[in-house]
């Protein structure tokens, strides 16, 4: 009989033990959503400081998802000395260099983005005793030491540090039975790029503008013009520009992309203005859980 209630009491213990531990179960899973939650919001708020709207006219609409490895890929490729030829980019006159240029400048505005972040401290990239970073303040001061006005903050000077952005692919090197430990190495720290939110914000715009150099035709210098852009700040600026080309157009084709324009500025401010309540309202509830 004793025996019967002391298993009895050791059952009843164990249970009460089982239902102690799942609200702290339950409390830890809901603090870990939470913490999730607050890193997205923050994610959203980085993005949203400012609204943009951009007009243009395009023979052809892509409508394939933004993928941030294919768009790292494509962008990287730039850089390749056979890139233009084998795309089959005009190479003759003076429009062909500009539209070269211009894709060219998509290559360089995304390794800035990148060197930034290994000379930020805290972005997870940084390290002083990186050699791309020791090179570029080697090769700098060499500069300001042998070369007449040299500006230390021209972004221009971060060339200074090549190579900077890692491959997406290995360079085959028969020679080199290291090659395939540095592509693996290469490979991670892309990888750690496509997970930091700056970065990929900056890769979305290149792709963006590397879609629009393409146009529908890559063979022709032509490309798809923003013709309206307008910028809305946090503070209340809004910057509005327009192509000077928007005005060699026929009046009714002018009066149309302008009012199209000002239609997509009037429901991106509404959508933008009820991203940040609905934020507001999201951050005011997070606050008050976590009390």
């Amino acid at each position: 009989m004793s025996s019967e209630i002391q298993r009895q009491d050791q059952n009843s213990i164990q249970t009460r033990n089982q239902n102690a531990a799942k609200p702290q179960h339950i409390q830890n899973q809901a603090r870990g959503l939470l913490n999730n939650l607050v890193s997205s919001v923050q994610t959203l708020v980085d993005d949203i400081t400012a609204l943009e709207v951009n007009t243009m006219v395009v023979e052809r609409i892509n409508a394939s998802k933004f993928n941030a490895w294919e768009a790292y890929q494509e962008i990287y490729s730039i850089h390749d000395p056979d890139y233009f030829n084998a795309k089959g980019i005009p190479n003759e006159g003076l429009e062909a260099e500009e539209l070269r240029k211009r894709y060219r400048s998509l290559f360089d505005q995304l390794e800035r983005e990148y060197f930034y972040l290994l000379l930020e401290e805290g972005s997870g990239f940084y390290n002083p005793q990186d050699d791309r970073v020791k090179r570029y303040r080697q090769r700098l001061e060499y500069a300001k030491k042998h070369q007449p006005d040299v500006v230390e903050a021209d972004q221009e000077n971060i060339k200074l540090a090549k190579p900077i952005l890692p491959a997406p692919t290995p360079v085959l090197d028969n020679k080199d039975e290291n090659n395939q430990d540095d592509w693996i190495e290469a490979f991670k720290e892309i990888q750690r790029l496509l997970e930091n939110d700056k970065f990929v914000r900056t890769l979305r715009k290149m792709y963006e503008l590397k879609a629009a150099l393409n146009s529908s035709n890559v063979a022709s210098t032509n490309t798809d013009i923003i013709y309206a852009q307008t910028v809305m700040q946090l503070d209340g600026d809004i910057i509005t520009r327009y192509h000077k080309d928007l005005f060699n157009l026929s009046e009714d084709a002018k009066n149309l992309i302008i009012n199209t324009h000002n239609q997509g500025v009037i429901s991106g401010e509404k959508q933008w203005r009820g991203t940040f309540s609905f934020l507001i309202s999201l951050v005011q509830n997070i606050a008050n859980l976590s009390r």
